[in-house]
Parts: structure tokens; C-alpha cells; sequence
């Protein structure tokens, strides 16, 4: 009788894995790479079709072409776990992005030196995004003109500004810029007072 019910149960697991097989639902390859929806896996984890994570109440969808938080509020990364780098074409914020700024993260603190002289040596120029590079995915809702500095330039003056990718292409932290310009404003500020404290003495002195 045990032999009977083992060679059923043989005959249904051979049977269920052969169906398995027939309709590539899961698929395991001899090199253990595991496909679902795929007869052939070419990766340790393979899918073709939607993908959907969750967790309790939160749930991150893969659809289309597209990856996105389907319930719930959902973040990526943490306070305690960052993402190293964010490699992106375009990015759309509803609210302003926030730079880490907290004084506990700061060393060697100390006041700018005089920048407006520095600042005329920039060259503010307007350009638009080769569509055919192809380090450059371009979103054709966006408009491929913009404003900025040519990175090179920028180096030549505000190097610290200017990063180096892996591959040599350089990119610019724009938001460096901030402080300089308020710096020059300052600058500016203080001469324009002192024309006009020179102004208010001569004045005085010609009555």
C-alpha cells in the first residue's frame, strides 16, 4: 500500500514539474538561474511580465516601463541607509530638493574671500543637449535648451565646483554657486555704501 501512494505521489510531482516545464510559469536552468514567465533565465532571478513588492500596507510595482510606489508612501533609501549615486536624465520634484547642510557634518569652517573679481571671469551660456550622445537619454517632454557653464571653463576658476565621473566626463554642483554669489552681492553691497557715504559727505561739504 506505501509503495502504491509513493509511486502516486512520483507520478504527480513528474507530472506537475513536466507542466511547469510545458508552460515556462518557473523555470530552474542547470546553472541554477531561476525564470519566471521565461523558458530560458539569464540572470540568478529572471520575470517577464509586472512585478509587484510588498510589505504590510506598502507595495513598489514594475510595469511597463515604468517603477513606481503603487500603495502606500514610500521612500527610497533612509536616513541611515543612503543611495551612493543617483544616475538620472530628468528629475521632477514637487517639493525643493534638500541638501544636507547641518554644521555637525562641517570642518575648517571659514568666510569666503572676495569673489565678485572671480565671478566676472565666468561665462554664463546657453546651449542645447546633443540628442545623439549616448551617455545623454533625452525626455522629449523637455525642452533640450538650457543655461549653465561649460564645465571645463568652470574648472579653471572654481575647480572644488567641478566633479570628474569615472568614465572623464565632468559635471558641475551648481548649488556651490549660491554662496559666491551672495558673497559678490555683499561685495557690491559695501561699495555701493561707501559711494554713497562719499556722496552724502561731499554734498554736506558743498553747502
Amino acid at each position: 500500500m506505501k509503495k502504491t501512494i509513493l509511486f502516486f505521489v512520483l507520478c504527480f510531482v513528474i507530472a506537475t514539474c513536466s507542466l511547469l516545464a510545458q508552460t515556462n510559469s518557473i523555470k530552474v536552468s542547470s546553472t541554477g538561474k531561476v525564470g519566471i514567465n521565461l523558458a530560458n533565465p539569464t540572470y540568478q532571478l529572471d520575470i517577464s511580465g509586472t512585478v509587484r513588492m510588498a510589505s504590510g500596507s506598502y507595495s513598489i510595482l514594475y510595469s511597463g516601463a515604468s517603477f513606481y510606489p503603487n500603495a502606500g508612501s514610500i521612500d527610497c533609501g533612509a536616513s541611515g541607509y543612503y543611495w551612493f549615486r543617483l544616475y538620472a536624465t530628468t528629475a521632477f520634484f514637487t517639493n525643493q530638493p534638500v541638501i544636507m547642510s547641518d554644521e555637525k557634518f562641517k570642518i575648517n569652517v571659514t568666510n569666503l574671500p572676495l569673489m565678485k573679481d572671480k565671478l566676472k571671469l565666468l561665462r554664463p551660456v546657453s546651449y542645447n543637449l546633443k540628442t545623439d550622445a549616448k551617455e545623454i537619454k533625452t525626455d522629449p517632454s523637455v525642452s533640450n535648451f538650457q543655461y549653465g557653464f561649460i564645465a571645463q571653463e568652470l574648472q579653471q576658476i572654481f575647480p572644488e565646483m567641478v566633479t570628474e565621473r569615472e568614465d572623464g566626463v565632468l559635471g558641475v554642483r551648481y548649488t556651490e554657486l549660491i554662496p559666491v554669489l551672495v558673497q559678490a552681492i555683499k561685495e557690491q553691497q559695501e561699495e555701493i555704501d561707501a559711494l554713497n557715504k562719499r556722496i552724502t559727505e561731499l554734498e554736506k561739504s558743498s553747502k
